[in-house]
């Protein structure tokens, strides 16, 4: 754990190992597992995948199936940088043709329902909303729509949930481990201070259309914390993180 003086030899500068980077991946990675859980219940092994939404969830679930001829589909090309080299990507309205299987993780004010004019044999849609408290939120959420835009044989619906935040998307996410650990940090004995180098990434990405940028300050430490005594700052960050689940909800 890398550590720093601080103002004085007396108070050290404590660093989390867990970087922004880090969590946005095991986030991903959660929900990942549900889909390849679902896939082997089922004994699916699809040979053509369209994953629509390239941002976090999307891009990740791609990289984990692109042993299956994955196609990506986003209305940002920008967002190509965020995917892995292996995996096709190209413009919504480019879709043609049958699939496999279809993950929706294009979340609130995504693809329409009826833009989703496609044959698959299994279609996954990834739902916004967690505990689905906030009814202006809830009320934005096209999940149920889309599922009955498409028909096929094998539907359902990811949920993901366990901090009890308002959506379920990777970033909300993320940001609530963070402020969960921040606040744990700070009721420790000897802690002076604690922070996280957050910045307002989505608008790095979507409204400078920065990619490297954005990559790029995913890499820093996720929480620094003076204190006065030795300090882990991963281990909360572990704590929230084993909260969150993910299961698919057939339909």
């Amino acid at each position: 754990m890398k550590t720093e003086t601080g103002i004085t030899s007396t108070v050290k500068s404590y660093f989390s190992e867990h970087t922004i980077q880090d969590i946005i991946e095991t986030i991903g990675q959660i929900k990942t597992h549900a889909l390849l859980d679902w896939l082997a219940h089922k004994k699916i092994k699809p040979e053509n995948t369209l994953i629509i939404g390239a941002y976090l969830t999307g891009a990740m679930i791609a990289k984990r199936l692109k042993e299956y001829n994955v196609t990506i589909v986003d209305k940002h090309p920008h967002l190509k940088c965020l995917t892995d080299p292996h995996v096709t990507f190209k413009n919504p309205k480019t879709i043609r043709g049958s699939w496999d299987l279809i993950v929706d993780t294009s979340g609130i004010g995504g693809i329409k329902p009826e833009e989703l004019k496609i044959k698959t044999r299994a279609f996954i849609v990834e739902s916004p909303i967690s505990d689905a408290s906030d009814p202006i939120i809830k009320n934005h959420d096209e999940t149920k729509k889309r599922i009955q835009a498409v028909k096929v044989p094998l539907k359902g619906i990811l949920y993901t949930s366990g901090l009890n935040t308002k959506t379920s998307g990777t970033m909300t996410l993320t940001i609530e481990v963070l402020r969960r650990s921040l606040n744990k940090i700070l009721k420790m004995d000897g802690v002076l201070y604690a922070s996280s180098q957050l910045r307002f990434y989505e608008r790095i990405l979507f409204k400078e259309k920065d990619c490297e940028k954005f990559i790029e300050s995913l890499k820093e430490n996720a929480i620094i914390a003076s204190s006065l005594k030795r300090i882990d700052c991963d281990l909360p960050i572990k704590e929230n993180l084993r909260m969150i689940k993910s299961h698919i909800k057939e339909i």
